[in-house]
């Protein structure tokens, strides 16, 4: 009785183990496109774009949708799982005249067609990939499309503002200029630079310059408008720009910690700087102890979580006062809080190279443990029934 309920076990067990362990596989599928997938319309205009599809166990259906994709034809339609040449064409044939302007995406999509007969496992998962060849369409008139660029800076050091432009309009326009308002980070309007001047003919892009002094101005996040004037049209564009000085900010750290067991203590930091800042570290000190910190190196305006680690071994559950003080180059940031040390929760300590088991881990630890009590108990059941035998 006790042979078959330890058999019925084992059994249910690597039923289980096998359900949470083996998973069926995915198939996934690829386009490879050319970099450069945009046209501009012109009337009648004929191109072909080179595209392929990666390596798949099933087969592959080619389709084609979006706004004019009824000026879109593929080579190849269905590209077989066995076929070494995986390439295919796309032709783009334009007619005389498209209504709408504007930007307009033919997408490219490859599906994956689900044939179980030729997946190992009971169930296939299709995948789809899909890319989009852009075409552009000029509005009538003149219309412009800007962008805004707002550098980060250090403390005293000129912001380069940047204004790219793209005609998207039928006619050329004559002067094409803009000003930049500038921000506090209190909203308050500090100043306004202007923009060399500039002609833009149609279907082409330039950039406007400007440059901002920022002498006298604090650290912070400031903001940019700039307003586009064109033939008489405007147009405004916003971003948002940090001016820094060296230092590091603690955004948070770990308040909570359990006793009698090694905890990580992790500190989010971020730099305020524009540079990279080197050999940042930091001191913890709570109760009588000090604790350390690896250095490390920040990137400008990184974030990152730097880990020191404290034994709470026979430290009563209760709160403390700690003070973190992070050193880089020649400077200090400190932050002083409170600490809480509670009871542990559980048997396994927090700290580093304990190797953790996961359910599926421990299960199949647990199997391996049963199958060798049973062996050893069959072993010993089949020497006393030969005893018996003799």
């Amino acid at each position: 009785m006790m042979i078959k309920l330890i058999k019925r076990t084992i059994s249910l067990i690597f039923m289980l183990v096998f359900a949470l362990v083996l998973t069926n596989s995915t198939y996934a599928v690829g386009i490879y496109f050319p970099s450069n997938n945009e046209l501009d319309f012109k009337p009648g205009l004929e191109k072909t774009f080179n595209f392929a599809v990666s390596a798949s166990r099933m087969d592959v259906e080619l389709s084609v949708s979006g706004y004019l994709s009824e000026y879109v034809t593929l080579s190849k339609t269905l590209i077989k799982s066995e076929n070494t040449d995986r390439t295919f064409k796309v032709i783009v044939k334009l007619p005389e005249k498209i209504e709408n302007p504007g930007h307009h995406k033919v997408w490219i999509a490859a599906k994956e067609v689900i044939d179980n007969s030729k997946i190992s496992g009971n169930v296939g998962t299709s995948c789809d990939a899909m890319v989009y060849i852009l075409i552009h369409i000029l509005n009538t008139g003149k219309y412009v499309e800007m962008i805004l660029s707002a550098p980060n800076v250090n403390l005293n050091k000129p912001v380069n503002f940047a204004v790219n432009l793209k005609s998207f309009g039928k006619e050329d326009i004559s002067s094409i200029k803009a000003a930049i308002d500038v921000y506090s980070p209190d909203n308050e309007k500090l100043a306004t630079v202007y923009t060399d001047e500039k002609p833009l003919k149609s279907n082409t892009e330039e950039t406007l310059h400007a440059q901002l002094s920022t002498i006298g101005y604090h650290a912070g996040t400031y903001s940019a408008v700039a307003i586009l004037n064109y033939d008489g049209e405007t147009k405004e564009d916003k971003k948002s720009f940090r001016i820094g000085e060296l230092k590091i900010k603690i955004i948070n750290y770990t308040r909570e910690f359990e006793n009698d067991i090694i905890n990580k203590f992790d500190i989010e930091i971020e730099s305020d700087w524009g540079n990279d800042i080197k050999d940042v570290y930091s001191e913890i000190k709570i109760n009588e102890d000090i604790i350390k910190t690896p250095n490390i190196g920040l990137s400008p305006w990184e974030k990152k979580i730097i880990t020191a680690y404290w034994d709470t071994t026979n430290i009563q559950a209760g709160f403390y006062d700690a003070e973190i003080t992070i050193y880089y180059e020649d400077k200090t940031t400190t932050e002083t809080g409170m600490v809480s040390v509670i009871e542990k929760k559980g048997a396994f300590a927090e700290e580093p190279g304990v190797i953790r088991l996961s359910t599926t881990t421990m299960l199949i630890l647990i199997i391996i443990l049963l199958i060798i009590i049973d062996i050893i108990w069959i072993t010993k059941k089949g020497k006393i029934e030969r005893k018996q035998k003799k």
